[in-house]
């Protein structure tokens, strides 16, 4: 019969319907919240204002949420429709949670002198996009943790809180690289500085190697099987085969680089020029070695 060729469990319908509700109940919610959030009308912002800026971070925040999500609804279903229905919506709600948890820590901590919703606020599109992509490379990690971990509601919520401190602990880790590749090649030049500017080009680049870093230590999950009787060694394994990918992910987009982008002043081009070409190319790169790596892995 064809039904033997489609992997989709039919019985399971039901299933998969509420968890596609529930998934777009949270995402229509999140304009409102994103209002809240920022304590302005969200409506004005897109329809009035024409804030292009606050539009890119909300659609970054909504793709973010929904990659969390992913994690959720690809586990085996729940015993009851209630059960399945409590599950996706806690997840779904820690999700919008800890993607406002993300940019106060980028704000605080890799960028304490440059507030990122001010600039977004005023219109900064070099901002939204690195705010944007800042949620989305969180939620890749996280995700990852949530597909790993095989157990109850509980170990989740753990693999959940401890895959986020560890995102923060790269994504800062990346930022601090960056900062200082942009201080060498301008003589001393603030990198948050390009991002008051916006410096779009800078902006892609840079989150693009972010998003990059993201997904090559979320491969690391693969790498590392999991054991809930010892959590705590195969998180310590879990960082140190990513601490070691997201290393391999800037030596081998280095040389790439060279290859690719050879005879191009990088620095000029993107960081002085904002040439967009040559930022969009640099930070493809990134994201190119970060799913290689993640390919090989997942082999």
């Amino acid at each position: 019969m064809l039904t033997d060729f489609i992997n989709i469990e039919i019985d399971l319908a039901l299933y998969y319907l509420l968890d596609f509700m529930i998934a777009v109940a949270l995402l229509s919610a999140m304009r409102m919240l994103a209002g809240l959030v920022s304590n302005v009308s969200a409506t004005a912002e897109i329809a009035q204002n024409d804030n292009k800026a606050f539009g890119v971070s909300l659609a970054g925040a909504m793709v973010a949420v929904s990659i969390m999500l992913m994690g959720v609804v690809s586990g085996d279903a729940g015993y009851s429709l209630v059960n399945e229905a409590f599950t996706v919506i806690l997840f779904g709600l820690i999700g919008i949670v800890l993607m406002w948890l993300t940019r106060i820590v980028f704000d605080r901590v890799s960028f304490p002198d440059l507030s990122i919703q001010q600039q977004i606020m005023q219109g900064n599109m070099a901002a939204s996009i690195i705010d944007a992509c800042n949620m989305i490379a969180t939620a890749i990690i996280i995700k990852g943790a949530m597909i790993w971990v095989d157990g109850g509601l509980d170990m989740a919520i753990m693999a959940v809180i401890a895959s986020f401190i560890a995102s923060q602990v790269m994504m800062s880790l990346a930022t601090l690289y960056r900062v200082k590749v942009f201080e060498r090649r301008h003589q001393g030049k603030e990198l948050h500085t390009a991002i008051e500017e916006n410096n779009v080009a800078l902006a892609l680049r840079f989150s693009a190697y972010r998003m990059g870093v993201a997904i090559a230590v979320s491969a690391a999950f693969t790498a590392v099987d999991y054991a809930p009787d010892a959590l705590v060694t195969v998180f310590m394994l879990w960082f140190a085969v990513a601490l070691a990918l997201f290393v391999l992910l800037t030596l081998v987009a280095i040389v790439i680089r060279h290859g690719v982008l050879h005879g191009v002043n990088i620095g000029e081009e993107v960081g002085q020029q904002g040439n967009i070409a040559v930022g969009v190319i640099e930070g493809s790169i990134y994201i190119v070695v970060g799913l290689l790596l993640s390919g090989l892995i997942g082999a």
